[in-house]
């Protein structure tokens, strides 16, 4: 039995790091089976699989066990943001910006300003994004990569744009 489940144990830890790149952790907030010794409430284990009603984790022995959704909440499901290239610039929440082809307009006009609402994380990638809004008629929000936003202006596709980055805090 004893070699059986080291087989398992090795098969299930190559799993989850195909299946997950790496390995998921859950706290376990309730026990469904008051009788089983393999785990405890407030205990933290690695997910080595999953099923339609919870996920499989590896009991105090070393045998596999199921729980049920209820029995657990997942542990860092954040994923980690890739490595940026970006300078830190000072833009914050609430600042007004302008876009690059402001130039190109009137400047009585509001086309190409925007409030800046929020920065995000993407859920799927952990790519940063900004959140801002069009401050000109349909007032559109909308939600750009970090890196993007903060870029400097393309000079070989625009090579006569006096602002130096895509997007600029407005002076006021």
């Amino acid at each position: 039995m004893l070699f059986s489940m080291t087989i398992f144990q090795e098969y299930t830890k190559k799993q989850k790091w195909e299946v997950y790149g790496a390995m998921r952790k859950i706290r376990i907030i309730k026990k469904n089976d008051e009788y089983s010794l393999e785990y405890e409430i407030g205990d933290i284990c690695e997910v080595i699989g999953t099923w339609y009603g919870g996920v499989h984790i590896s009991g105090k022995s070393g045998v596999p066990v199921s729980l049920d959704k209820d029995e657990y909440v997942e542990l860092d499901t954040e994923p980690e943001a890739p490595e940026e290239n970006v300078i830190e610039r000072d833009i914050r929440v609430g600042d007004i910006v302008q876009h690059f082809k402001r130039e190109w307009v009137s400047a009585d006009t509001s086309e190409y300003l925007y409030k800046v609402l929020a920065f995000a994380q993407h859920t799927e990638t952990g790519e940063r994004l900004v959140i801002y809004q069009g401050l000109y008629a349909p007032f559109k929000t909308c939600a750009r990569p970090y890196e993007m936003f903060m870029s400097e202006v393309d000079r070989e596709k625009y090579p006569d744009i006096k602002q130096y980055y895509r997007f600029e805090k407005v002076k006021v």
